[in-house]
């Protein structure tokens, strides 16, 4: 016999959702906190998930909540993994990217010069395209690799040096069309626009054409290519600026900086580029994207963009922030060099072009120290590893990095980890609180949850049927608590997982948490 809480929390779940009628929408509304949602629509409109992973990032598949919020999860700081203090390197060191290659982790980035130290001078040398790599995705090495000169040696990490250039951002290509000598590509600023590379090891670089690929941009920040597996084609976010109506501008003073997406079957012949949309979220300026497909959940993109705020201060608040002087000395080349202070965000897609967009910092500054709270700060790399925990008996973790100290030598770049999948959860306080999803078909014998509660913390599911009756066998009272935290748990119902008699038929799920996370379901074939 189940104990006295799930027994009254069963009561008050069959009165709250036996009514739900959903639709399977494409894009959520925004909506940060504890709601009761209720939509009256057709109930033909199902969602087929398959035995693919859904992340609770926002409402798409829930159709009512009670008692629970949607929680944005803050990555936690840890070492410091590189110092830009090479004489090619420089104050601007930044635009990471980072991805697994088989045993390798390949690590590229634009080492760029600000201002120096002593803010008395700006510039000094050219941008360069610049190359590590690792073992453990932790521990970095920068390797002599003898391609470009530098001040008179080539003993250097340039894997690009060319005139008027900014940004390279690499991928690996898993088009299977993809020729071989094209295996790795990127894309770069230039005169003219923005241009694609190839490279057949990761680390010989020339042109792809000789002409620019997308035209239509300002690509003043790291603008980001990728191939999309289940849609068949290329996505490119890009850097421009709009005005307060909405409309494209060249005035980069007063414009509002936004990304916009492009599209592509052989990554040379594009879209023109058009806005990404935000649900439900206010205009403002950002500056990096870092859109990928979440390599757990293709079908889902995350974006990390950095938010540019131009703070225009007071002395005073200038005067007690860190290092004033150095600030005020480099506004005398640009107010904004001064007055700019950035950090990250966090946003997510099911079809690349509409975003639910986190208004709430997902990636601050952190306290005051020496060189922060500057324009520079937030800026994430691209792309999430999974790297192992420090405890070795504890489950992997994403890892990503984020740059330090800019418009000073020796800037640093400090790792960043958070758990598989857990960027936001279903939350639920010691109160009970519980959902009912959109009518879904799924495939698989066995449903997991990625989750985490207290020790006095619980989860019980349940499966209705499209009508929102529970379904015998599979309803709450039958299903066997599950508590603690884990990123893969089956679910059972009396000591079974078996789910294969419901694979192909309209259902629901409904959730009953108590002191919880919930961060991700799937079905597991």
């Amino acid at each position: 016999m189940k104990n006295r809480l799930k027994l009254l929390t069963i009561v008050s779940s069959i009165a709250f959702f036996q009514t739900c009628i959903v639709l399977a929408v494409q894009q959520p509304a925004k909506d940060n906190t504890s709601s009761d949602t209720s939509l009256h629509v057709s109930p033909e409109a199902i969602i087929n998930i398959g035995s693919r992973r859904e992340l609770f990032v926002d409402d798409f598949l829930i159709a009512k909540r009670k008692e629970l919020e949607l929680l944005l999860h803050l990555p936690t700081q840890k070492e410091i993994v590189m110092v830009f203090d090479k004489p090619w390197e420089g104050s601007g060191s930044d635009f990471e990217v980072v991805f697994r290659d088989g045993d390798l982790f390949r690590f590229y980035y634009t080492a760029a010069q600000l201002t120096n130290t002593e803010g008395t001078k700006i510039g000094g040398h050219p941008n360069y395209a610049c190359y590590a790599e690792s073992k453990d995705g932790i521990n970095w090495n920068k390797p002599d690799l003898g391609l470009f000169e530098f001040d008179g040696s080539k003993q250097n990490n340039i894997i690009l040096s060319i005139p008027n250039f900014d940004n390279f951002t690499p991928f690996k290509d898993p088009n299977p069309n993809c020729k071989p000598g094209e295996r790795y590509k990127a894309v770069g600023s230039g005169i003219g626009g923005l241009f694609a590379f190839k490279s057949a090891d990761g680390i010989h670089w020339s042109y792809l054409s000789d002409k620019p690929i997308i035209t239509k941009g300002k690509f003043d920040t790291q603008n980001n290519a990728f191939w999309d597996p289940i849609r068949k084609h290329y996505w490119c976010y890009i850097r421009d600026f709009h005005d307060s109506n909405g409309n494209t501008t060249n005035d980069t003073k007063t414009g509002i900086r936004d990304i916009r997406v492009s599209t592509s079957i052989d990554f040379l012949n594009w879209t023109d580029p058009q806005f990404i949309k935000f649900s439900d979220s206010p205009d403002v300026a950002l500056y990096t994207n870092q859109v990928v497909p979440y390599y757990r959940a293709p079908h889902l993109f995350l974006g990390f963009p950095t938010q540019y705020v131009d703070r225009k201060f007071t002395q005073a608040a200038m005067q007690a922030l860190p290092d004033p002087e150095h600030r005020q000395k480099r506004m005398k080349f640009s107010p904004r060099y001064g007055t700019v202070i950035t950090n990250g965000l966090f946003m997510s897609s099911y079809d690349g072009f509409n975003f639910h967009r986190w208004d709430e910092v997902f990636l601050p500054i952190g306290p005051q120290r020496s060189d922060n709270w500057v324009y520079g700060d937030g800026y994430q790399s691209l792309g999430l590893l999974e790297t192992p925990a420090e405890d070795i008996t504890a489950p992997n973790e994403l890892s990503f990095f984020a740059g330090e100290g800019h418009w000073k030598d020796s800037p640093k770049l400090r790792r960043y980890t958070i758990r598989i999948d857990g960027f936001v959860s279903l939350h639920a306080r010691q109160k009970p609180g519980e959902f009912v999803t959109k009518a879904l078909i799924f495939s698989g014998n066995a449903l997991t949850i990625n989750f985490a509660t207290s020790a006095a913390g619980s989860i019980i599911v349940e499966f209705q049927d499209e009508n929102g009756k529970p379904i015998p066998g599979f309803t709450l009272s039958d299903c066997d608590e599950l508590f603690g935290d884990t990123l893969e748990r089956i679910v059972t119902w009396n000591d079974k997982s078996d789910v294969s008699s419901l694979i192909g038929k309209r259902v629901r799920i409904h959730m009953v948490l108590r002191e919880a996370d919930l961060y991700s379901l799937k079905f597991q074939e």
